[in-house]
């Protein structure tokens, strides 16, 4: 059978296991006595071994047995875990994200690497090394060996006999399940590592084909009892139900069932429906590409343009009907667009799932006492977003873990606990998402970062004493300006917060950094909803016409010429008591104009650089929704501008990027 079909499946399936195994992981090394959480990480391996082997990647499926293998001595009880082997479980998952990475790549797998192998080996052979805290077992325990294992699951079919344990398996497969063929088949894989399959009703072949009707029978020899065989169906996925039952054997060795009528099919533990649930109230999933979605979102933006084209053409006719006719387009289009952004909506969570990982490996790297905590995992952000931000916020942890949080001796010294604090918040307010990166650590020297600013010719030294420390913090987003002591692996090269920058501002979103010397350090992302389709304001300048993202201007406002200041040479206007300094956007972009003068400047305020600057333009034109296409080369080169966008009257105009307009 071909199944490079499921490879797609295999892969984004493994990650979600992967990504669960890390969580788990996490758990279980702060609560080693969790038996939900070992039973869990158990299935959670043998389900990728299961997947590895139908598919015929061996090396995942050997990996990921040796790991079920140790996660059974926990079960058992004949290994106790600690650090050392939470270094070694997560030693093994990095591998199986190196071997699953190649897959997608569609290269060669390579093995485990050979130390880890022995690692894992020893671990279940009992060898006592110093890396393994192991409990002797009883006298009574035996550890089947692997070698054995493998020998007993290569067994051939031997036929049925009336002294063996024999039942008869029936199965129905979930009529949502996008590929019931193999979820069947991953089932009888499962089952045929519990004993021996020696009916299958279809063949199997069929069934592996998808020639059948979601319902198929095994009869299995096996030493298992039903309720062990029960609880093998019960973690599989897509099943909708099953029942297993004895077999007898009459005189002329003809197979019965052992119930007297026919088992009612028992609902399955993963996706079933439950008896008293009526049909309509199921919950119906399916996966879909991403790239599905990106063209959805293209389609949707291509119809708010035709919109607005329709809109600009129908100003000039007197017709109710066809103002009737545009108006419930109007709302189709908004309805559709919502449904199509709420599918491209994605929890935080996924985000978030790496994180306690990335801070308890540099804790121990650094030897410091760290808890994590993590609040609003149920956040949603356009998918892109969400994609773009993993690296952002592994960079403000590093810099939280090796900046900011203290070793256990200094914080002792100065009466604080000695395990330090990080927290992170996601909330949403309106159309944005924010979140905050806190810890408790010694906070940002301002002093020291002056002093670095002014080595590095970022500020001169007269200027210093006048900036605010708001801004003061955000200088350490300049790229080679660091506050670190010496370079790490960790740290040190200030290049973190400059990334970290470069990337928010790149998907429309800004970064807020405050600190309390000896306190603590706060770090806030303020995320876009979504990248795709936002709202602009357009602006007169001259005859052009450009659009600025709404989310990106702080306020807007029309003085008379009178009002306006000079402060070190350059105009300026005073608002709230803060000199803001004014910017002509027509030199900015070196746009000529004819146009005169007028006593009345309309000034859009927006923050480039870390700082309020007001761009003065000719006026302003209206606010709009606007579908933002990437632009192409030569003009993705141009400094300022981040994509297009077309008017209603055909027109197409620039999006400004204002963080990178200077």
């Amino acid at each position: 059978m071909d199944m490079s079909k499921y490879k797609g499946m295999f892969i984004s399936e493994t990650k979600e296991h992967l990504q669960t195994m890390n969580s788990l992981i996490i758990s279980l090394e702060k609560n080693p006595e969790g038996k939900e959480d070992i039973e869990a990480l158990f299935r959670e391996a043998h389900s990728i071994k299961g997947m590895a082997a139908s598919m015929g990647y061996d090396s995942i499926s050997d990996l990921s047995h040796k790991m079920e293998d140790m996660m059974d001595l926990f079960r058992k009880g004949e290994l106790n875990l600690d650090s050392e082997l939470v270094d070694i479980l997560f030693q093994a998952l990095d591998s199986l994200e190196i071997m699953l990475k190649s897959v997608e790549a569609d290269q060669p797998v390579d093995a485990a690497p050979s130390t880890l192998i022995a690692s894992l080996q020893a671990i279940k052979g009992g060898t006592p090394t110093s890396s393994i805290s192991s409990k002797a077992p009883a006298p009574s325990e035996k550890i089947t060996p692997p070698a054995k294992v493998e020998e007993d699951n290569k067994k051939a079919a031997a036929p049925i006999t009336p002294e063996g344990q024999n039942l008869q398996v029936d199965l129905n497969i979930d009529p949502s399940s996008q590929i019931p063929g193999m979820r069947a088949f991953l089932i009888y894989k499962a089952l045929s590592e519990a004993g021996t399959i020696t009916i299958s009703t279809p063949d199997i072949e069929d069934v592996k084909k998808g020639n059948f009707d979601n319902k198929f029978s095994l009869h299995i020899s096996t030493e298992k009892t039903v309720k062990e065989i029960k609880k093998i169906l019960a973690k599989m996925t897509d099943l909708a139900g099953f029942s297993v039952n004895p077999l007898i054997f009459d005189n002329n060795a003809a197979v019965k069932s052992s119930a007297s009528s026919a088992s009612e099919i028992e609902p399955a533990a993963v996706g079933a429906q439950k008896p008293s649930q009526k049909k309509s109230q199921q919950i119906r999933t399916v996966r879909v590409t991403t790239d599905l979605l990106d063209n959805l979102i293209n389609i949707v933006g291509e119809m708010i343009i035709s919109r607005s084209r329709l809109i600009e053409v129908s100003k000039g006719l007197e017709s109710n009907p066809l103002q009737d006719g545009m108006l419930q387009m109007s709302n189709l289009i908004r309805d559709l667009h919502s449904q199509v952004m709420s599918v491209r909506m994605t929890p935080i969570e996924n985000l978030m799932e790496r994180l306690p990982r990335v801070v308890r490996d540099l804790a121990r790297k650094s030897g410091k006492k760290i808890d994590l905590k993590i609040d609003g995992k149920d956040i949603e952000l356009d998918r892109a977003i969400v994609d773009e931000m993993a690296d952002p916020l592994v960079h403000v942890l590093r810099n939280c873990v090796d900046h900011g949080i203290e070793t256990v001796f200094e914080r002792e010294l100065v009466g604080k606990n000695g395990t330090g604090q990080i927290r992170i918040r996601a909330m949403r307010e309106k159309d944005q998402v924010y979140i905050n990166i806190e810890d408790d650590g010694k906070g940002m020297d301002t002093e020291k970062i002056k002093r670095k600013a002014i080595a590095r010719g970022l500020i001169k030294k007269e200027r210093i004493a006048t900036i605010p420390d708001k801004e003061v913090f955000m200088m350490v987003c300049h790229s080679g300006l660091s506050t670190a002591e010496k370079v790490t692996d960790v740290s040190g090269r200030g290049v973190g917060m400059d990334a970290v920058k470069s990337v928010v501002d790149s998907v429309g979103g800004s970064l807020e950094i405050d600190s309390i010397l000896g306190k603590g350090t706060s770090i806030t992302l303020k995320l876009p909803l979504t990248v795709a389709i936002v709202h602009v304001l357009l602006v007169g300048l001259g005859d052009e016409t450009l659009a600025i993202p709404i989310n990106k201007i702080i306020r807007t406002l029309e003085v008379e010429k009178h009002e306006l200041k000079r402060s070190q040479k350059q105009m300026a206007i005073l608002i709230d008591n803060e000199m803001i300094p004014l910017l002509s956007l027509k030199k900015v972009l070196d746009i000529k104009s004819n146009k005169a003068a007028s006593d009345q400047i309309s000034i859009v305020i927006v923050e480039m650089k870390s700082k309020k600057v007001g761009l003065v333009v000719d006026g302003f034109i209206e606010q709009q929704e606007a579908f933002v296409k990437p632009l192409e080369a030569p003009l993705e080169w141009i400094k300022g501008l981040s994509g297009a966008t077309i008017l209603g009257d055909g027109s197409v105009i620039f999006v400004l990027d204002i963080p990178n307009l200077l």
